[in-house]
């Protein structure tokens, strides 16, 4: 057997975060196994950004943040599960959101259900969905104490420089998030990755959130069907 190969982060503050959680100054590819959740992104849109890990296995059905959106809210909508994401999935290539910046004219795509749920919303609250259980929020309590909270800013000159390193990040975490090959639970806020296909490094994911996260393409958007849970929102 070859020897197993070490891992190497391009964006520095993950790889250090990734040695805090394990304790460990050497990462290999079977020690990216053992985590289990990231958060990843701006902080809250705070210009900064933020990560959160836990090699714990997060709570099935997870529940996520209840003061991100009404996606969360299990007496709104909720995430979008079963055979709702295969529809999704299928509207949402026949029917993609196009984000244009102001300044640039740049064209990219996001995920998002509002619309979506125009179409299907009374189908989904009257079909057999799965539902949170009674101590659903306790079990995220006793899960988040497990989490490792870091954020991330760099000192600039000024507010060009800043930007040049806000983008320059952003794009840097698409270079490392597919390292992450054990994830259960991924949550991704406010940056900006070429496609889906790092899905395809997590064949154990089983629930993803994308939060004002821009696409280049949609390329690798049907391994969203292998999910349990998906929510996907604008703001």
């Amino acid at each position: 057997m070859g020897e197993e190969k070490k891992i190497e982060f391009t964006q520095k503050w993950i790889g250090d975060a990734v040695k805090k959680l394990l304790q460990k100054e050497d990462i290999y590819e079977s020690d990216m196994e053992k985590i289990k959740y990231l958060r990843i992104g701006d902080c809250h849109f705070a210009y900064e950004y933020s990560l959160e890990m836990s090699t714990a296995a997060p709570p099935e059905p997870y529940c996520g943040d209840p003061y991100c959106g009404d996606e969360w809210e299990p007496d709104v909508y909720g995430p979008l599960i079963g055979r709702f994401i295969q529809l999704y999935i299928d509207y949402a290539k026949e029917n993609p959101f196009v984000y244009t910046d102001s300044e640039t004219g740049e064209r990219t795509f996001q995920l998002s259900s509002y619309a979506f749920w125009n179409q299907y919303e009374e189908e989904y609250k009257e079909s057999d969905m799965e539902e949170y259980p009674d101590d659903c929020w306790e079990q995220r309590k006793s899960f988040e104490k497990t989490i490792l909270h870091e954020r991330y800013r760099e000192e600039t000159s000024d507010e060009d420089a800043y930007e040049e390193w806000f983008q320059r990040t952003g794009w840097g975490i698409q270079q490392d998030i597919g390292l992450f090959t054990g994830l259960e639970v991924l949550r991704l806020y406010g940056a900006k990755y070429q496609d889906l296909t790092f899905l395809r490094e997590m064949p154990r994911l089983r629930v993803l959130e994308a939060a004002e996260t821009q696409f280049v393409s949609l390329e690798g958007i049907d391994d969203l069907v292998r999910l349990k849970q998906l929510c996907c929102w604008l703001d």
